[in-house]
């Protein structure tokens, strides 16, 4: 009997094969998108990384790339020299954001993030306010007093959003790789589904032609 009789022919056993080995290729690629480049990716969420406005007042802040930012109310800081202690309660201000390029401001959205705070020696904020920059470039931030008062002076600073850094370092690779494992496992279930079938149609069609001779 001849091999080329017999339908499906073998190659269809390869093609099961390279399934889930093209599963796993493009899982690994996935993960690593995914995966930051590390320490860089760390460095992002160093507190040195903020720019921090003594306000009332206004400072100018360069938005190197577009993405996920925040306002902090930093309670606790020194900036040359002078100490800057105050409640860690938010005072009554109001705070913008200009492009000094377009003249556009953009919104300062509520932090939805409990708690999240960071301490240092000297330094110590609360999570204030979320920005998200679609345009690079220097933009002028400033507060003000409600009420038109100019005292006492705080300290805000302005950087990168940690809760999002965090996601990108922590929860996306995470994410990727669970999709990825599941494009896996359901490729070699389908990879073992297409073997079972063509064996299936082989021995169907090597019966057949045995009833032939």
């Amino acid at each position: 009997m001849s091999e080329y009789k017999l339908k499906p022919t073998r190659w269809y056993y390869v093609l099961a094969i390279l399934i889930p080995i093209f599963a796993c290729v493009g899982t690994t690629m996935l993960v690593y998108r995914n995966v930051p480049k590390l320490p860089g990716a760390l460095g992002t969420m160093g507190i040195e990384n903020l720019t921090r406005a003594i306000v009332p007042g206004s400072v100018e802040i360069n938005f190197s790339k577009a993405g996920a930012y925040a306002v902090y109310y930093e309670y606790r800081s020194v900036i040359d020299g002078v100490s800057y202690y105050r409640d860690d309660y938010f005072p009554s201000i109001r705070c913008q954001l200009r492009s000094k390029s377009t003249g556009k401001t953009v919104k300062l959205a509520p932090s939805h993030v409990e708690g999240d705070v960071y301490t240092y020696p000297e330094r110590a904020g609360v999570f204030y306010k979320v920005i998200s920059i679609d345009q690079p470039g220097v933009y002028t931030f400033s507060c003000q007093y409600i009420d038109g008062r100019a005292d006492p002076e705080i300290v805000l600073a302005v950087g990168p959003n940690f809760v999002w850094e965090f996601f990108n370092i922590a929860v996306k690779p995470i994410a990727a790789g669970f999709v990825g494992t599941l494009a896996f496992v359901g490729a070699c279930g389908f990879s073992v589904l297409v073997i079972a079938l063509v064996a299936f149609k082989r021995h169907k069609s090597k019966k057949f032609l045995d009833a032939q001779v």
